[in-house]
């Protein structure tokens, strides 16, 4: 799991927000690569970034009782975009506990079923491939390469070798291809990873 209840979402945490969405999908085909059961949180196959919420609406305890020193945790908690022009976003009819973020109309649910390039459905690609796998879902892990800007490795199961390899920084990296890529996402010009690309690759 990369996010959840206790954390500010990831996309606002790790990543600045001109790379936003290039970071969502790598992240994203990372998690679904990993060894173990993976965990999405709400919200996350979305893209959805961090909401600011203001003093006066917190529900954190902990926040409330810390503010300004600590950074709330309600806005990860914030309610779920459904359907872009409904009130409250379709998520209640009522007011909600906490308030929405002014960046998830354009995200919600209902807009991005509609795009086949959407991060929701670049998330159930992602599942699906996972799924279509043994190797991902089952296979052993080995780390060929991890620092500051990449991370390699490889995973092995059913007769299958699969070499995944993930630019983490905001420059190009460049490391050898090794297979025939099955997917990929990012900038990639050859060998060239771009900022937060990825590639995925069977070895023969």
């Amino acid at each position: 799991a990369f996010e959840n209840h206790d954390a500010p979402r990831a996309v606002s945490r790790w990543v600045a927000d001109g790379h936003r969405e290039a970071f969502s999908r790598m992240k994203m085909l990372l998690l679904c690569s990993l060894r173990g059961s993976i965990t999405i949180w709400e919200g996350e196959e979305l893209g959805l970034p961090q909401v600011d919420v203001p003093f006066e609406r917190l529900q954190d305890p902990e926040a409330i009782a810390n503010w300004p020193h600590t950074l709330s945790r309600d806005g990860a908690r914030t309610p779920m975009p459904w359907t872009s022009g409904a009130p409250n976003l379709g998520f209640s009819s009522g007011e909600p506990w906490l308030p929405l973020g002014e960046a998830h109309a354009d995200l919600a649910v209902d807009r991005q079923e509609q795009s086949d390039g959407s991060m929701l459905n670049f998330t159930r690609r992602c599942l699906a491939l996972r799924n279509d796998h043994p190797a991902l879902r089952f296979g052993s892990m080995k780390v060929l390469r991890a620092d500051d800007q990449l991370l390699a490795f490889e995973r092995a199961g059913d007769n299958t070798r699969l070499r995944c390899t993930f630019n983490l920084s905001d420059r190009a990296a460049s490391p050898e291809p090794v297979g025939r890529a099955i997917v990929s996402v990012g900038d990639i010009d050859g060998g060239l990873l771009g900022p937060y690309a990825a590639v995925i690759e069977e070895i023969p």
